[in-house]
């Protein structure tokens, strides 16, 4: 499944991006963490900044209902923010079980609308006290897994039968198989990757590949419902942060990347999952 390189430079000149993610006009939206901007690329080019959240965000994820969630990293937030239309900003959710949250870092929804996202902030693998969290359209919020090692980007695969962890300073994907009454079964290892750093944000194609931004490795990853890696993408940069499926059909691959202060996109042969938010 070759994938079609050289890149694209969709955006330049911010030094932390992250988090892409598309709203159902094809609008690009994206964050520049240092600044603690949310910013939005139009279809001319132009970049505006959308959102401020004053912490460090991260990841993005639409929800159906048009409004925007960002998992921020910051202390003054460490926690999943909503950003409506209208731009007016709230936080969802920071605590768990009366105590903070660590930072949060990415997000996915499900297709009932189930928020699953990801609770790094001083984690590491000497001090491996990451969780990963759901929180349902209800408002209750449940610890998925702790003691993780940076536990970093979250995708949930087209079935909604597992979702997907990458744990970045093991340099996993771990799986969490979902059954009968969305119970969830015990962490497993999808995938084991190699090279520095490790595996960051992610996505999945329409027949199940998923695409990593490997964090160090200067590469895309794409691994196969078998856990095999099976296609290798490379960056400009050494050091992709995350990924989107965007663009017509949602056959444009976009990966924003630290070392080069940009955003790149190129085509894919098989186009992404169609996620919670692309549906009205």
């Amino acid at each position: 499944m070759p994938v079609d390189v050289p890149m694209t430079t969709l955006a330049s000149g911010f030094d932390t991006t992250e988090g892409p993610a598309f709203d159902r006009e094809g609008d690009l939206y994206f964050v520049n963490s240092s600044t603690s901007a949310i910013l939005r690329r139009r279809a001319d080019g132009s970049v505006e900044e959308f959102a401020n959240t004053g912490g460090i965000p991260a990841g993005l994820a639409f929800h159906r209902d048009g409004s925007l969630y960002v998992a921020d990293e910051g202390d003054a937030i460490h926690g999943v923010l909503r950003i409506a239309p209208d731009g007016t900003i709230e936080t969802i959710v920071d605590h768990y079980l009366g105590q903070p949250l660590n930072g949060a870092n990415d997000l996915v929804f499900d297709a009932n609308g189930v928020l699953y996202f990801s609770d790094p902030w001083r984690s590491s693998k000497e001090n491996p006290i990451g969780g990963f969290y759901r929180y349902s359209p209800a408002g209750e919020l449940e610890q998925i897994d702790r003691g993780l090692a940076f536990p970093n980007g979250v995708a949930i695969n087209a079935d909604g039968s597992a979702v997907f962890l990458a744990e970045t300073y093991q340099r996993r994907i771990l799986r969490y198989q979902i059954g009968a009454g969305k119970l969830l079964g015990k962490r497993e290892v999808f995938a084991a990757l190699e090279g520095p750093v490790g595996p960051d944000g992610m996505a999945f194609d329409v027949a199940g590949n998923l695409y990593v931004a490997y964090h160090g490795g200067g590469r895309v990853d794409v691994i196969a419902p078998s856990g095999q890696v099976v296609d290798t993408i490379p960056m400009l940069g050494e050091l992709p942060t995350n990924v989107a499926f965007g663009g017509h059909n949602r056959s444009m691959l976009v990966v924003t990347e630290y070392a080069t202060h940009a955003i790149y996109s190129c085509s894919v042969p098989i186009p992404g999952q169609v996620l919670f938010g692309d549906i009205d």
